[in-house]
C-alpha cells in the first residue's frame, strides 16, 4: 500500500509538472504572437506585463524609457491588490532607476538593494535598455524554471521593442527623405517657372536694345 501510494503521488507530481510546463509553453507562444502584433513600446510593455501576470500570478510593475529617462512606474495587478501601492513608492522607483542606469538586476534576491519589495530586471538588447520590469518577491521567490521563463519573456519584449524602434527610425528617415525630395522638386518647379519669363524678358530686352542700336538717326537741317 505504501508503494502504491508513493507511485500514485509521483504520478500526481508528474502530471502537475506536465500541466505547468504546457501552460507556460502556451504563455510563451501567446506572448510571441501578441508581441508581433503590438505597435509601439507602450503596447509592447502592456502585452509583456499582462502575460507575466498570467504566468507568475503576482503583481507586476513596469517602467518604459521615454526621452532618455525612465518613466513613472505602472502597476499591473491581478485579483490580489493587497499592498499594491507599496510597489510604486519613491524608494522602489529609485531602485528601478538604478537597474536602468546600470543595466543590472537589482532589488529583492540580489546584492543591490536586497531590502526592496521587488526584483528589478532591465529590458535590454545589447547596450540598449528600453525599460524595467519589477517582480514582487515578498511572499515567495521564483523557482529556477519560473525565472528562466521570466527571462525568456523579457528578452522577447526587448527584441520587440528594438524592432519597433528600428521601424520607427526607418519610417522617420523615409519621411525626411520624402520631404527632401519634395523640397528639391519644389525648387526645380520654381526655378523653371522663373526661368521661362526671365528668358522672355531677356529676349525682349535684347531685341529692344538691338533695335535701338540699329535705328537710323534723323539729321536735323
Amino acid at each position: 500500500e505504501i508503494l502504491i501510494g508513493l507511485v500514485g503521488s509521483e504520478m500526481c507530481i508528474r502530471d502537475r509538472l506536465s500541466a505547468q510546463l504546457a501552460f507556460r509553453t502556451q504563455i510563451l507562444f501567446d506572448t510571441d504572437r501578441l508581441l508581433q502584433k503590438a505597435k509601439g513600446e507602450i503596447e509592447i510593455l502592456d502585452v509583456t506585463c499582462t502575460q507575466l501576470l498570467r504566468l507568475l500570478n503576482r503583481n507586476i510593475t513596469a517602467y518604459v524609457v521615454e526621452n532618455g529617462a525612465l518613466s513613472e512606474g505602472k502597476l499591473f495587478s491581478g485579483e490580489e491588490r493587497e499592498d499594491a501601492e507599496d510597489f510604486l513608492t519613491p524608494e522602489e522607483q529609485k531602485i528601478a532607476r538604478w537597474a536602468y542606469e546600470n543595466r543590472q538586476r537589482a532589488g529583492a534576491s540580489t546584492h543591490h538593494f536586497p531590502q526592496a519589495k521587488c526584483l528589478y530586471l532591465a529590458i535590454r538588447s545589447g547596450n540598449n535598455v528600453y525599460g524595467v520590469i519589477g517582480i514582487p518577491l515578498q511572499k515567495e521567490t521564483l523557482d529556477s524554471f519560473e525565472y528562466s521563463i521570466l527571462l525568456s519573456v523579457i528578452n522577447e519584449c526587448a527584441l520587440a521593442m528594438e524592432n519597433a524602434q528600428n521601424a520607427m527610425e526607418k519610417e522617420k528617415n523615409a519621411v525626411i527623405a520624402k520631404n527632401e525630395q519634395l523640397r528639391a522638386d519644389l525648387l526645380r518647379a520654381i526655378s523653371h517657372d522663373l526661368r521661362t519669363p526671365l528668358c522672355s524678358i531677356s529676349g525682349n530686352a535684347d531685341t529692344v536694345s538691338y533695335t535701338h542700336l540699329t535705328l537710323p538717326t534723323t539729321s536735323r537741317v
